[in-house]
This record gives C-alpha cells, structure tokens and sequence, in this order.
C-alpha cells in the first residue's frame, strides 16, 4: 500500500520525511510517497485532483492507496476522497477545515488570503515566515516541522494562497455526510481548540470519521508530538491493511 502525503501551506514534501521514515519502518509494505504540491501550476481545485489522480494511477496501478494530509493538504486530501472515495482505502486528515458555509465568511477569507499572495509576490519571505509563524492558529507553539526556506519559492506561494484559498474551496460537509466509505481518520492537537471543535463535530456528524486528540501539540501535530501521532495513525493503518 501506499500513503500520499499531502503538506500544508510553506511546508514542501520534505516536511513528510521523519514521518514516513518512521512509518516504513513499522510496516514494511507501505510505502511513502510525500506529495510536491508546488511540482505543477493549478487552475483551481479541480484542476489539481484531476491531476493528482492521474499521478497516483499511473504510479500504483491499482494497488491500494491512503491520503494524509495536512491543514491545507488536509482540505485537498478531503477533496480527493469525496470526488472519488473508490480510489481510497482511507483517509487521515490533520488539522483541516471542510466547509466555510456563509457568504461573509468566505469573503473575509479571500480578502486575508489574497492579501498573503500580494505580501508574498513584493515582500521579504523569512520576515513572511516569521509573522506566519506566530498567527493564533500555531497556539504560540515553534515551528518544528523541516523548513528549508530555499525550496519556497515565494511566487508559486502566491499563487496557492489564491488558488486553494478556503474562499474557493466549495462545502464538504455534505459530501463527507454521505460516505459510507473509505474511512477516515481526524487528527486534531489538544492545544488547537478550532480544530478539536471541527473533529468533534464531523466525527458526531458523519460515521465513517474518527477523531483523535493527540496529547502535547498545536495545530502542527506531526511534528510537535511524532510518537504519538504516528503511532495513532499506525493504528488506523493496521486496520486499513487488515480490512
């Protein structure tokens, strides 16, 4: 089987890397393939699952596959499994909203992320990463997570912050209401109370979601508590495989 793992905004795939060293290292058929989501340019969310399916048929051929992503990776990793839940054997999903439902809130959205495209096309990016470091969503918690700001590239950052703004991204709920399957795994940090709250609601709401609260972390859970979480997810990866 393998696990696409999908990183969240100034992040690169690298960011996956102690994760699926460590979970390689437990299964011995899984295999890790860590998503660039800044390989190819995107119209829009459809463009990018559209070629992000193609991408994962060609290179698994039918084999088995799960989706984990994270907060913006997450929202894709949610996109990809309601368009096409057949592909999946299942879902983690890290810290990631599925819907913006009013009309004020997706315009208040656009406007914050359009003005992060701007800042980033004409302003210094480690002064960028500084102030995006210490937003409220990271719970005042450092950024252990790898970063080598040498593979950012502040104009291809731009444009995501348009492109998958939370503003474009249509209402998942519904869809998620649905399924019966692949299931899906929520991961939220204790720390991280927006995110807690959206895994308590969807896993009340939709039955083929569970939500787990991992001890000790933020909103960058992976990376701000690795044991527990990858042995949470091993977990669920146990299961998938011996479904």
């Amino acid at each position: 089987m393998r696990i696409w793992c999908l990183h969240g905004s100034l992040q690169t795939a690298s960011v996956w890397k102690p994760i699926g060293n460590a979970i390689e290292s437990k299964f011995g058929s899984v295999q890790v393939e860590a998503v660039n989501l800044y390989e190819n340019e995107y119209e829009s969310f459809g463009d990018w699952r559209e070629q992000f399916y193609e991408k994962v048929e060609e290179q698994t051929k039918g084999e088995p596959s799960l989706l984990l992503g994270y907060s913006m990776g997450g929202r894709l990793a949610i996109d990809a499994l309601v368009n096409n839940p057949a592909m999946w054997s299942g879902g983690i999903v890290v810290g990631a909203d599925p819907s913006l439902i009013s009309d004020n809130a997706r315009t208040n959205q656009l406007q914050n992320d359009l003005e992060w495209a701007r800042r980033f096309r004409t302003e210094d990016i480690q002064e960028l990463l500084n102030e995006w470091d210490r937003l409220p969503v990271f719970c005042g918690r450092s950024n252990y997570a790898i970063r080598e700001i040498s593979e950012l590239e502040s104009e291809k950052i731009s444009r995501f912050f348009d492109v998958f703004s939370k503003a474009r991204q249509r209402n998942m709920l519904p869809m998620l209401r649905k399924l019966k399957t692949p299931p899906l795994l929520y991961i939220s940090g204790c720390d991280d109370l927006k995110y807690t709250k959206i895994g308590q609601d969807l896993a009340a709401s939709c039955r083929q979601i569970r939500h787990e609260i991992i001890p000790n972390a933020g909103h960058r859970v992976p990376w701000e508590n690795q044991g527990t979480f990858v042995s949470e997810i091993s977990v669920f990866i146990d299961s998938v495989l011996n479904k």
